[in-house]
């Protein structure tokens, strides 16, 4: 008799094959699969930040979707605001955006100066650990949003089932949360990949230790391996109003982790005293650094326009001809992967 098909298959593609069957056994079906047989996903355009320096920085033009960004800061630093910023950014392009509010802090008042429709944003508050990272899964599984925000990874470890196996004094709170916090990562992935939503998760920045990582932040490793964006936020001086008051609050934003590309790039932003960023100084510092603008004896001047005779009047001129910064903006925009004049 003749042998058979499956008898002349070389023994180590039958390895193989058992291998698989076992991996699917225990994983579910396709987990392995060769590269020749996966479908591309989705082409989705990154989703701008709502801060034109920040989008130059992940050289993505935007923040990834399908995936997880992470802003972390002191407290106090400004990345609330960018937070908010992404979301009403996210409005702005005619999409929809989601807060996931664990601390309880969110109010209409600061999201509208940060520019949201607050009518229109989706705000969830939850009552538990376990349900904030519930409602991120289900609300990145339904693929209709465009930003999706989170108030704050912090949170986590306050909430009642962060607590659930510490004492009165919270010792192993932190732990917990940590653990808690690694399932809910995985499958908020899952849930994530090849989807039209970009998360943004709002994280405190630990004070540096002798022999630990820098960019330190609560949460565990979990989130420093699952975000595929980590921008440091780091407040560098309070900018006075001139009239014995501070206008706003200028902070560095720098990638320090990118899966999708090269981390480093940083960013300029000027918070605003009332909420959201400056974005006339926002344009006038990228236009400096881009070498877009040009400073000469009467001051600084783009495109034949002189915008005035020094860096505050010049962001006073743009912010009060929207016309002429979106101009500016359109020109930066086209300027996407200059570099920062020496």
């Amino acid at each position: 008799m003749p042998p058979s098909h499956a008898d002349q298959v070389h023994p180590l593609h039958r390895d193989v094959a058992h291998a698989l069957a076992a991996i699917e056994a225990r994983f579910g079906p396709g987990i392995v699969r060769h590269l020749r047989d996966a479908r591309p996903g989705p082409a989705y355009a990154p989703l701008p930040s709502g801060s034109l320096g920040l989008d130059h920085a992940t050289g993505l033009g935007g923040l990834p979707r399908g995936h997880v960004t992470e802003l972390l800061g002191p407290e106090s630093s400004g990345k609330t605001a960018l937070l908010y910023a992404a979301l009403a950014a996210a409005q702005a392009r005619g999409g929809l955006a989601a807060l996931v509010d664990a601390e309880g802090s969110a109010d209409a008042e600061s999201l509208a100066a940060c520019g949201v429709a607050v009518g229109d944003l989706l705000i969830a508050r939850p009552a538990s650990a376990p349900d904030a990272l519930l409602m991120l899964t289900i609300l990145a599984r339904c693929r209709a949003l465009d930003a999706l925000g989170f108030l704050a990874v912090p949170a986590l470890r306050d909430l009642p089932a962060g607590r659930v196996r510490g004492d009165a004094l919270g010792d192993l709170a932190a732990p917990d949360a940590a653990r808690l916090l690694a399932r809910g990562l995985r499958v908020l992935a899952a849930a994530l990949a090849e989807g039209p939503t970009a998360v943004l998760l709002v994280n405190d920045l630990l004070p540096p230790h002798p022999g630990q990582p820098p960019y330190r932040s609560p949460g565990g490793l979990a989130l420093r391996h699952h975000a595929a964006l980590r921008i440091a936020v780091e407040p560098r001086a309070l900018l006075p109003d001139g009239a014995g008051g501070f206008r706003a609050l200028r902070v560095d934003l720098t990638v320090v982790k990118h899966k999708l590309g090269t981390p480093g790039g940083v960013a300029v932003v000027e918070i605003a005293a009332g909420g959201g960023i400056d974005t006339a100084a926002e344009l006038l510092h990228l236009g400096l650094a881009t070498g877009l603008l040009a400073t000469g004896p009467s001051g600084l001047a783009w495109d034949a326009v002189d915008l005035g005779p020094d860096e505050g009047r010049a962001r006073r001129r743009l912010a009060a001809d929207p016309a002429l910064a979106d101009r500016l903006r359109r020109a930066l925009m086209g300027d996407h992967h200059a570099r920062p004049a020496a």
